[in-house]
């Protein structure tokens, strides 16, 4: 793709490698802070590099990937520099199989938002990950052709794999084996659930979207999560008010009821008794850490 080239933000099907400062041609102002529809794998190819990821300032050390879900509200402070090279695609690129789409909508490494995950490449092995990295941006000129889509598509995955195998320790005994059913189940419910937390806070409605029983649904998410359908609704609804008061001009009553809150002081006690502060003593926090 030509560094002149504006990138459309709707686009279903897209994936970009390149380094930073194209990124900013592209795309513009990548230095605020805004909610990508896009997963992002960064790699700080030159030297230790600087990403701020919800108004707080992560290092990536050299050599390092970091993972950044669409969840998440993230902006480049060197936007001009070339410290990071940078993979951004969506879930229409990458989730071309069941399998694929089980995967992305799972993996810890973009939507366990407790967390920030840094990963090093198994071995010391920068320079190859560089010359991937160079090779693949030659490559996206061509992405349309299914060979290449296919090269680029496997060169992705192989970096999230290596890198899920990394962080969540699945080399251990201890990880649970799910079935193929429950897999299937759990991914529908996550895409359900990125649609319509907003709307659908009750359980039946995601079993009798998925046709299947609450108690079945439920016995599903317990197997893949380790924790119940319920505490993902909440947990989903609490990460979104968060973004919300973090990142919106919204009033906290605009926000209550954009979450689905019939009155803002249940919204005031849902978030209070997740996060230990009230709604305005949440966005204030935000607004110090933002100017500091």
């Amino acid at each position: 793709m030509n560094n002149s080239e504006r990138i459309d933000l709707t686009t279903k099907d897209h994936i970009q490698v390149c380094r930073t400062s194209a990124l900013n041609d592209q795309f513009k102002e990548i230095d605020v802070s805004r909610r990508w529809p896009y997963f992002f794998i960064l790699f700080a190819a030159t030297e230790n590099a600087t990403h701020c990821i919800e108004n707080e300032k992560v290092t990536v050390p050299l050599g390092h990937f970091l993972f950044i879900g669409p969840d998440r509200f993230h902006a480049f402070i060197e936007a001009e520099n070339d410290h990071f090279w940078v993979v951004c695609f969506d879930y229409g690129f990458y989730a071309r199989t069941p399998n694929d789409a089980y995967f992305i909508q799972n993996t810890a490494l973009f939507f366990d938002l407790s967390k920030i995950y840094i990963s090093k490449p198994s071995i010391d092995i920068a320079e190859y990950v560089t010359l991937q990295f160079e090779f693949l941006e030659k490559l996206i000129d061509r992405a349309q052709a299914p060979l290449v889509r296919d090269i680029i598509h496997n060169a992705v995955q192989a970096m999230l794999i290596r890198s899920a195998f990394l962080s969540q320790g699945l080399h251990s005994s201890d990880v649970q084996h799910t079935n193929a059913e429950d897999k299937k189940i759990a991914t529908r419910f996550r895409e359900l659930l990125h649609l319509k937390y907003q709307s659908e806070k009750k359980l039946d409605y995601y079993a009798n979207a998925i046709k299947t029983t609450p108690r079945r649904l439920n016995q599903a998410i317990t197997n893949v999560y380790g924790r119940s359908a319920k505490q993902l609704v909440t947990e989903k609804i609490f990460e979104e008010a968060k973004s919300k008061l973090a990142h919106s001009a919204l009033t906290i009553k605009e926000i209550s009821y954009s979450m689905g809150f019939t009155e803002e002081n249940n919204f005031s006690a849902f978030f209070t008794k997740h996060s230990g502060y009230s709604p305005k003593k949440y966005r204030n926090l935000q607004v110090s850490l933002s100017m500091g």
